[in-house]
């Protein structure tokens, strides 16, 4: 049947037939006729939506580093180095690790910044979804309903995307808005540029775009493995927003999509590489579990390819409905593999689920009710590699939603407005609702508050250490990895009592996991149970020989024992197993210094420093020691860069490394910078007295006698009364040669009831040896005996 043939006689189905698949009739009632949407209608949905997602996240911006943002972020030693675009064509996460060395160039291991890069990227995402579903909507010809409704269902769909409580863990999980956020972000960001490029009249535009497109799906493989899905929603996206469903049109841009497959499959096998690529095919690929998540029968079994489908119904099953109810969520869950494909919790969703796609392709192809389709096609060919037939530790994590969401929200937010637009026409207010965009784009952001404020909400979990695990121990009690973190973070909180339980807890739950038996070995060295403490430890070693942090506590407790050589050993493993752990070398400088080895201790603090303690703490602690060991210079430079990195130090701590600068800087006679800090402090601190006379001593070396007489004769006032200052001040009165005040300074320390004798001899001296330098000064230099005897004398005239 030819394509003309096949039009004409769809074109004859009845007209009340086409009207139940609304939202998308051919019937084009006056309140269907497309609106014109303005440069404004595009602008400020987008704005505003930026806007709102941006005050609820905002009181998440300062939130702590959570989870693997410790190991992939701040406990990563490369981030420091590494320059992940030189590697960009053998590294297939490239970008996200580029934005994460960004980020520390901008502000260490701050993690506002971090977070902060995150939002931008989620709010960009947000962005483009509501232009590609705009563009999409606003061209379709066979659905008025949604070239009526484009502005609104486009808002609606960025609303929930940017501002849905579920979107909180790919954000805020910060490791995974580099993965996820980027790979979605790109990923739209391509599919937008070929809706563009074939609506476009221009064949120059045109081929710019294409070409455009082809460079951002190339990038989009540069963020995580999930982009590699980009043709096929590429293929979707055509079908439902530019052909239509109709073949003829479909098929004059096969040469398009086949292009852009081969291309962006190709960039992913070299990225994976073809055996990587082959034991997928083959299903031989496994994978163990991760220490503390369990998810198998016992804890060496592999997890295989089909145990890991058939458990994934569930998952996936779960992953649809907390997008509408999203009331219980959790970082991580306590589920395990199921038994088997017949078992309760496979079988029955996996009905739910091949009844629900059966209705998607269904809709599709006969094109009815088509939204429905390709929004839940959207979302299996976006969630299908990570719950098919890889295996994966993780069984389920709500944050591999972030892509797939897109589809998925977009039957959500469609529904919502077909609904409100029935609403309107049962009131007769169709033509009010349709007509008027800033009355839909205002319904919408009433509704995207409450949503907004679920995300806030959700947020706070991820507030503390305390909040983030406490809410996962509550929500997955049988998982040990969270009684264990749970017991680090009351350890932090130095709640050790209420933690030791939750380790003991886990290692009921995984005997097989070492970290709580480290971990509860620090409770009990807090609690003084030392024989405890090296029993769980060595239990920890044990169940994993290479854990370094198993044995630098060990060392430490060695240390504690005065057992140097044990503790030298056993700390000098950890260093062999972690080349780079600061803590380790900063043991080992304790542990040299107890010994009385200065110069050796000195070496591993800054062997700690060039390692993983280049922390604000880690050198301070060697500027310290510099100081003590006359390394002056050495000083200024470890005390430079720790209050470089003392951000988020308490204010005292942070002003004591600048006290220890400064007299470091005075030491190595640079008196304008130790001017500078101490007039700091002293401003800061105007109460005590080190800051004011360290402040007058650098001022007097400077040969700033003027101020620094000021600043001693403050001192020799309440509430000070510093009787040396009185010294110092006659010096200063002395250079500026005014000697009778000077001298009726020290007087006064003579004529002082309370003043020690010995002070009360040295102004006498001092007097007499300004006599002298007063008459030298003169230039009547007859000196007698007795003048030059009072002068040096030691008896004090009472």
């Amino acid at each position: 049947m030819s394509t003309k043939q096949a039009t004409v006689k769809k074109s004859r189905k009845p007209t009340k037939n086409r009207k139940k698949a609304s939202p998308q009739t051919a019937t084009i009632s006056p309140s269907q006729q497309p609106v014109k949407i303005t440069i404004w209608h595009k602008l400020l949905p987008p704005a505003f939506l930026s806007l709102l997602t941006t005050a609820f996240y905002y009181p998440s911006l300062r939130y702590p580093f959570q989870f693997d943002d410790l190991a992939n972020i701040s406990k990563k030693f490369d981030i420091r180095f590494s320059n992940p675009l030189s590697t960009w064509w053998s590294n297939r996460r490239w970008m996200g690790e580029w934005l994460n060395r960004l980020n520390f160039e901008w502000g260490r291991f701050d993690p506002f910044y971090y977070r902060m890069t995150n939002l931008v990227i989620h709010i960009l995402a947000g962005v483009f979804i509501f232009f590609l579903i705009l563009e999409g909507c606003s061209y379709l010809k066979k659905r008025a309903f949604f070239a009526s409704h484009a502005l609104a269902i486009a808002t609606t769909t960025a609303a929930l995307f940017m501002l849905h409580p579920v979107q909180t863990q790919a954000v805020s999980y910060v490791i995974q808005a580099r993965l996820e956020g980027l790979a979605t972000l790109f990923v739209v960001a391509t599919l937008l540029l070929i809706l563009k490029a074939f609506h476009a009249k221009n064949v120059v535009i045109k081929y710019s775009l294409i070409v455009l497109a082809f460079v951002v799906g190339i990038a989009s493989c540069g963020t995580k493995e999930i982009a590699i899905v980009s043709p096929l929603l590429a293929i979707l996206t055509d079908w439902f927003f530019l052909a239509e469903e109709e073949w003829v049109s479909f098929k004059s841009r096969i040469w398009f999509h086949a292009l852009f497959s081969f291309v962006i499959f190709a960039t992913f096998v070299h990225y994976l590489s073809p055996q990587f690529i082959g034991e997928i095919a083959s299903l031989k690929m496994v994978t163990g579990n991760n220490r503390g998540n369990v998810l198998t029968e016992h804890a060496h079994d592999l997890i295989k390819p089909f145990s890991f489908l058939i458990s994934q119904f569930k998952v996936v099953l779960h992953y649809l409905a907390i997008f509408l109810w999203p009331f219980s969520l959790s970082v991580e869950y306590d589920w395990k593999l199921s038994e088997s494909f017949f078992a309760p919790d496979s079988f029955f969703p996996f009905l739910a689920l091949a009844i629900t796609f059966s209705l998607a392709f269904y809709s599709l192809i006969k094109d009815k009710l088509s939204f429905f389709g390709f929004g839940m096609l959207w979302f299996l060919i976006a969630i299908a590699p990570r719950s098919s037939i890889i295996p994966s530790p993780e069984l389920i994590c709500d944050y591999k939603t972030y892509l797939p969401s897109v589809g998925w929200l977009f039957v959500i937010a469609t529904s919502f407005v077909a609904t409100v637009s029935f609403l309107f026409e049962k009131f007769k207010k169709s033509e009010v609702w349709t007509r008027q965009p800033l009355l839909q784009l205002a319904l919408v952001m009433i509704v995207a508050m409450p949503v907004g404020y679920g995300a806030m909400n959700r947020n706070i979990v991820w507030s503390s250490s305390v909040e983030f695990w406490k809410d996962i121990v509550e929500k997955a009690p049988t998982k040990a990895r969270g009684h264990n973190n749970f017991g680090v973070a009351l350890s932090e909180a130095n709640k050790f009592d209420e933690a030791i339980p939750h380790y003991i807890q886990a290692i009921k739950l995984d005997r097989f996991y070492s970290d709580p038996w480290s971990n509860l070995a620090v409770a009990y060295s807090v609690k003084n149970e030392i024989d405890k403490a090296i029993g769980s430890l060595k239990e920890a070693i044990r169940i994993f020989p290479h854990y370094p942090e198993a044995y630098n506590n060990l060392g430490t407790l060695m240390l504690k024992k005065k057992e140097y050589d044990a503790a030298e050993k056993i700390l000098q493993t950890a260093i062999r197993i972690r080349p780079y752990y600061g803590k380790a070398f900063y043991n080992l400088g304790r542990l040299y210094s107890e010994r009385g080895d200065e110069e050796k201790s000195w070496e591993h603090f800054k062997k700690a420093t060039q390692g993983d303690l280049d922390t604000a703490e880690g050198f301070f602690t060697l500027g310290s020691v510099s100081l003590k060991l006359k390394k002056y210079d050495e000083a200024v430079v470890a005390f430079e860069t720790a209050l470089s990195r003392a951000n988020n130090m308490p204010t005292q701590q942070r002003d004591q490394i600048m006290f220890n600068l400064a007299n470091a800087c005075f030491m190595t006679k640079h008196f304008d910078k130790a001017e500078s800090l101490f007039a700091f402090l002293s401003k800061t601190y105007p109460n005590d007295h080190r800051y004011l006379y360290n402040l007058g001593e650098a001022l007097f070396n400077k040969k700033d006698f003027t101020q620094a007489c000021g600043v001693f004769k403050k001192l020799l006032d309440p509430p000070f009364r510093i009787a040396q200052a009185t010294f110092r001040y006659a010096n200063c009165l002395e250079q500026l040669k005014k000697f009778g005040d000077a001298k009726s300074a020290l007087q006064l320390v003579i004529n002082a009831d309370k003043a020690p004798k010995e002070m009360k001899e040295m102004a006498q001296k001092e007097i007499g040896r300004l006599n002298v330098q007063e008459k030298i000064n003169s230039g009547n230099c007859t000196l007698t005996m007795g003048e030059l005897r009072q002068a040096f004398s030691t008896t004090t005239t009472t």
